[in-house]
C-alpha cells in the first residue's frame, strides 16, 4: 500500500484541471487515477515521472496497471525510469 505524499510547490494548480481537489486526490494517493479524464491523467503520470517514479511505483500508487501507465509514459514520449533510478 502507497503511503500518502504531500504534494509539491511547484505542481500549483497553474494548469487548467477538470476538476482541481479531484486531481489533488488522486497525486496524493487518495483516489485512482481512473476517476480523472485523459488528459489529466496524463499530466498526473508525467508530474510523478519528473519526480523520478519509476513505472511500478506510479502504477502502485495511482492504482493504475504497470501496463496501463507505460503506455501513458510512451504515449508522452518520456523515457523509462528503471527501478534504481526511480527516487522512493
Amino acid at each position: 500500500m502507497s503511503r500518502r505524499r504531500s504534494m509539491p510547490a511547484a505542481v500549483a494548480p497553474a494548469a487548467a484541471r477538470s476538476d482541481w481537489r479531484l486531481w489533488r486526490a488522486c497525486w496524493e494517493g487518495r483516489e485512482p487515477a481512473d476517476a480523472l479524464p485523459t488528459q489529466d491523467r496524463e499530466d498526473l503520470v508525467w508530474q510523478l515521472h519528473q519526480r523520478g517514479w519509476s513505472d511500478e511505483q506510479i502504477a502502485d500508487h495511482t492504482r493504475m496497471t504497470e501496463y496501463t501507465t507505460a503506455r501513458i509514459r510512451a504515449r508522452l514520449g518520456l523515457a523509462e525510469h528503471g527501478p534504481a533510478a526511480a527516487a522512493s
